[in-house]
């Protein structure tokens, strides 16, 4: 059964397809212990979303789940007003393919952010921080979010721009 940081794990291992990377690196990056990491990959495995042997993901079936399958296995609620990391369609990319009212800005709750806005329970606790040592996975991390908690609108634009992203290269 997957757990919602197998989703961060796997949008992390397709930024690294170019290069080699190591658990305990992986680790390090999302900062996750090796074990986490591990584990995370060995139930996408099972789950059809990565290929182990090739050390790849499954792109077209990751897609398919996020788009289709994410936001009824990993719903997300808008919360109180925090200071936070802005995300889904406050982010990037869609904070510029959007007009959104200032007022539902959606953050990542974390004590050192900027902005304020709902809260959005990210997919593990440790996103927030791993977002700002990455730019690409904070995109396809705001990405994920718009699917969860947004307007079918928002919905539809995230999944184009999440397919392109991840079209296999």
């Amino acid at each position: 059964m997957l757990k919602s940081q197998d989703i961060v794990v796997l949008l992390k291992v397709h930024n690294l397809r170019n290069s080699e990377w190591t658990y305990s690196k992986l680790a390090n990056s999302l900062h996750m212990s090796p074990s986490e990491v591990h584990a995370a990959l060995k139930r996408c495995s099972a789950s059809g979303l990565y290929d182990s042997s090739s050390r790849k993901i499954r792109n077209n079936s990751l897609l398919e789940f996020l788009i289709h399958g994410l936001k009824y296995v990993f719903p997300g609620q808008p919360g109180p007003l925090s200071r936070g990391i802005p995300t889904a369609h406050s982010a990037e990319p869609l904070k510029d393919l959007l007009v959104v009212d200032s007022a539902d800005t959606y953050v990542w709750p974390t004590p050192d952010g900027t902005t304020k806005g709902q809260t959005i329970t990210p997919l593990y606790k440790s996103v927030p921080e791993a977002a700002k040592s990455d730019s690409e996975l904070y995109q396809l991390l705001s990405l994920v979010d718009a699917i969860r908690v947004g307007r079918v609108r928002e919905q539809r634009i995230a999944s184009r721009e999440l397919e392109q992203r991840l079209a296999v290269q």
